[in-house]
């Protein structure tokens, strides 16, 4: 049994032990990171969390006997705030230091894209989909996606979720649950297929 809840500042840990080994030898991460990965990842998935609060962002988590297996990193259709880059400057002057100035050109050119081929309309983003690699298989995925697409729902004025991935492979999993390819996009050699999902009619 998959169950779903939003995550709190004691789960932290624990969510960035989940990114961090689901996300080994992820395309995403090699380009951000190369050979570096091990060393500079859980700095990195720090950021991302740390970052939350800031951007309105959410944390799904999902648990199986109380054991967090899976994250979703989630952004709702709330507008920005203006002051967004002044206000994570500091952490990022603090990744910059941990992973290199480099990786951090990298992670922006990725952000500059995602923003770039977005939907028009306003949507919840699912940022990151994360599953430990030793609960693969047992539904995870699936359980966060749903409570993602209900959310969705629920929203008085969002129109779907959409989402970007860089394996091929995962286009399949998607398209299962609704989602179509927009947009097709190269980075820097990296391929990045962006995707959405129009809220499903009741």
């Amino acid at each position: 049994m998959v169950k779903i809840t939003h995550l709190e500042a004691k789960h932290i840990e624990n969510a960035i032990e989940v990114f961090s080994a689901a996300f080994y030898g992820d395309p995403l991460m090699q380009f951000f990171f190369g050979s570096e990965y091990q060393n500079s990842g859980k700095y990195f998935w720090q950021y991302v969390c740390d970052i939350k609060e800031i951007i309105n962002g959410l944390l799904l988590g999902a648990f199986i006997e109380d054991e967090l297996q899976g994250v979703a990193f989630v952004s709702p259709p709330e507008e920005s705030q203006n002051d967004i880059e002044i206000a994570i400057a500091p952490l990022k002057k603090q990744l910059k230091t941990e992973v290199g100035e480099e990786a951090v050109m990298r992670i922006d050119a990725y952000i500059n894209l995602g923003d770039a081929n977005k939907p028009i309309q306003p949507h919840f983003y699912l940022n990151t989909l994360a599953v430990h690699p030793k609960s693969q298989g047992k539904g995870i995925g699936s359980a966060l996606l749903e409570k993602l697409h209900e959310m969705s729902t629920e929203h008085p004025y969002s129109c779907g979720v959409a989402l970007d991935t860089e394996k091929e492979k995962n286009i399949a999993y998607y398209e299962r649950f609704g989602y179509r390819v927009s947009t097709i996009a190269d980075l820097h050699g990296l391929k990045v297929w962006f995707m959405f999902q129009a809220n499903q009619k009741t």
